[in-house]
């Protein structure tokens, strides 16, 4: 059987941006495609390359896929209309047999939205800033296409867009039936072009139409300042590539000015790499288990923390969470809440546990296929529905908020800002019981 040279990322739970498409959770590979990220993350910049057995089938294997051929050959030979591109056919066909799978995150990428992909690991695209998510009906077919977070710094950030918010047409074309992927290449366009939704909202009885201009977005990754209280205040938006680098600057930054506690934002943080969720965890952990990666048939596989931690473990942490925090953004926090680092503060997170395997294929376009699910340090499944409520999933906020009422005009930018308070508030609060001689 002939090598092959592949070129693997781990990807927790696929996600879509506006530019394309964009992994959530991606990480590293190895000959069991798992064991090496922990200790390899800190050099590795999400990727590398290693020689696997190619899984093509022998002359003898060839019988399953006879159909398949056959109905190719007619549709070559007797469409009515000549088929300029056989990729579309084979592509097609790819598609279908992993719709098949009734899995919303195993896909196809062409190449062409492989390139996007990749460009958008590296945290800069150009679009109108969301992160979607698509439903699949029972029998696999795509369902509703949902808003899942909104990039504060994008065009739909200045528009009536909110997460929930489901898509029932983009630029007059209604997307009932098309895939996640066929939904982001009409919304794709050049920078400085207008692009139309029609939106649906809980608690509206008609549709309605945003307008934006699509453009390029270099949206600052990191946010820091120091609250009222010396409380010191990072928000981390994505997990990409320069995430751990990003947030230790910015950790760094705030601890040299003193704070006495941290109020560690992931609200509205669609996930990133994986080998990002372990690095940006082990600033506040030297030692002990970030997450558990388990595939088909296998025990959960440790990742430990790398011994690089800068905030000091007798600091006050609370973690700011929304139901746009998913994947990468819910290791972290899922880390920090069950190792006893940190209170988790705010509503529900998305809840987004199954773990991709992104291959790329020999003629530059890639499989993202669902391989495994990753696990919290007490070994939660945050993909799994809640025992007390199973319409729910995510983790479950040590101290709940109230969810945003955007049906009564909420906007997310001021009830994010009032979630900041309230987590600063509450750490100002714990510092003054702590400062309090005890009575008696």
């Amino acid at each position: 059987m002939e090598n092959r040279s592949v070129r693997i990322w781990v990807v927790i739970a696929v996600l879509v941006l506006m530019a394309g498409s964009f992994a959530a959770g991606t990480g590293l590979g190895n000959t069991s495609v798992y064991g090496l990220a922990a200790q390899v993350a800190q050099w590795m910049p999400g990727l590398y390359d290693h020689e696997v057995d190619s899984d093509l089938p022998s002359a003898n294997d060839l019988r399953p896929l006879a159909t398949f051929w056959e109905v190719r050959d007619k549709v070559m030979r007797n469409y009515v209309y000549p088929v300029e591109d056989p990729r579309k056919l084979t592509y097609g066909a790819i598609r279908g047999m992993l719709a098949s799978l009734e899995d919303p995150y195993s896909r196809f990428l062409s190449p062409e939205e492989f390139a996007d992909f990749s460009k958008e690991v590296e945290g800069s695209f150009v679009g109108i800033g969301v992160w979607l998510e698509q439903e699949k009906a029972e029998d696999g077919r795509p369902a509703r296409t949902i808003i899942m977070s909104i990039i504060p710094e994008g065009p739909a950030s200045q528009v009536d867009m909110h997460p929930g918010d489901q898509i029932l047409a983009v630029d007059g074309k209604p997307i009932q039936g098309m895939t996640l992927q066929a939904v982001v290449s009409l919304m794709k366009g050049p920078t400085n072009t207008p692009v139309t939704l029609v939106l649906k909202r809980e608690g509206r009885a008609n549709g309605f139409e945003v307008t934006m201009t699509r453009t390029r977005i270099d949206a600052p990754n990191v946010e820091t300042q120091v609250l009222d209280g010396d409380i010191g205040y990072l928000w981390l938006r994505t997990f990409n590539k320069q995430a751990e680098r990003e947030a230790r600057q910015g950790l760094e930054k705030l601890l040299a000015q003193n704070i006495k506690g941290l109020v560690f934002d992931l609200s509205m943080d669609g996930g990133g790499l994986l080998e990002q969720a372990i690095s940006v965890s082990s600033l506040f952990f030297q030692e002990g288990p970030v997450v558990y990666v388990k595939e088909r048939g296998g025990q959960p596989q440790a990742y430990n923390a790398l011994g690089t931690a800068v905030v000091p473990a007798d600091l006050p942490l609370v973690v700011l969470v929304d139901q746009g925090t998913a994947s990468a953004s819910e290791i972290t926090s899922g880390a920090l809440q069950d190792r006893g680092r940190a209170k988790i503060i705010g509503t529900r997170t998305f809840g987004k546990s199954k773990v991709q395997t992104v291959i790329k294929l020999n003629d530059n376009s890639a499989l993202v296929l669902s391989t495994a699910v990753y696990l919290t340090p007490k070994m939660r499944d945050v993909g799994a529905p809640w025992p007390e409520d199973e319409t729910k999933r995510g983790l479950h906020p040590d101290i709940t908020l109230p969810s945003p009422d955007f049906a009564a005009g909420v906007k997310y930018q001021e009830w994010h800002k009032g979630n900041i308070q309230k987590a600063a508030d509450y750490l100002r609060g714990q510092l003054t019981a702590a400062a309090t001689p005890a009575a008696g």
